[in-house]
């Protein structure tokens, strides 16, 4: 490999293990800075959040996962989860159907990646592979509909839940304020909303609801 350059900014939480599999791997430059959001910025608008598979999990128990993926997004073309460890391994409750669904709705209402990696020294060749292919093929990260604006980015996120329309969207937000607001509003609450149905409100419930030990 030639004239390898590849510039990640990390954010200073990171390190151990992973930073130095990365700093001995050709043509890298790392700046490590206090990012907003994620754990590694790389060419192109590449952004990788790196979690251990317990944390993965809480986060979608608790539903702090989607608020994450949502700031992630507004910031960036293109989100990736790296996740370590085995994500269907027995704990805090949770069945495997939730993490199915969890994973389902980051990659088709979301449009984020989740890629599984065994530990951290894994973890970091495959951001380096991220990096350089995302430096090398700039135009496959391009996300022309990303929103640019925090608002812009919640209506997106909105809009993906099941019968959600970009219209509804903005009004659930004027109505209940948050995508967090909404994420923890019950069906009865959601159905109030100007042109929403009860049906509609069941669909969304049991959507965000999937991490609940009552689900």
């Amino acid at each position: 490999m030639e004239n390898v350059h590849l510039p990640i900014r990390v954010d200073n939480r990171e390190q151990g293990k992973i930073i130095q599999r990365i700093e001995r791997l050709e043509g890298v430059e790392l700046e490590f800075t206090d990012l907003d959001v994620g754990d590694y910025e790389l060419p192109n608008g590449v952004v990788v959040e790196r979690k251990s598979a317990t944390d993965m999990v809480l986060s979608v128990v608790d539903q702090t996962l989607w608020e994450n993926a949502a700031k992630l997004k507004a910031n960036h073309d293109q989100v990736i989860y790296i996740v370590e460890g085995d994500l269907y391994e027995p704990r805090f409750h949770q069945q495997a159907l939730d993490i199915h669904r969890a994973l389902a709705h980051l990659t088709i209402a979301l449009g984020v990646s989740v890629l599984p990696s065994p530990d951290a020294d894994n973890s970091g060749m495959l951001i380096y592979l991220l990096g350089l292919n995302a430096q090398l093929e700039p135009d496959a990260t391009a996300r022309p509909t990303r929103p640019d604006k925090r608002r812009a980015a919640a209506e997106f996120i909105v809009s993906g839940l099941p019968g959600v329309e970009p219209d509804q969207a903005r009004e659930m937000l004027r109505q209940l304020g948050s995508v967090r607001d909404i994420v923890n509003a019950d069906a009865d609450t959601l159905a109030g909303i100007e042109g929403m149905d009860e049906e509609r409100a069941q669909r969304i419930e049991s959507v965000v609801t999937y991490g609940s030990r009552n689900h």
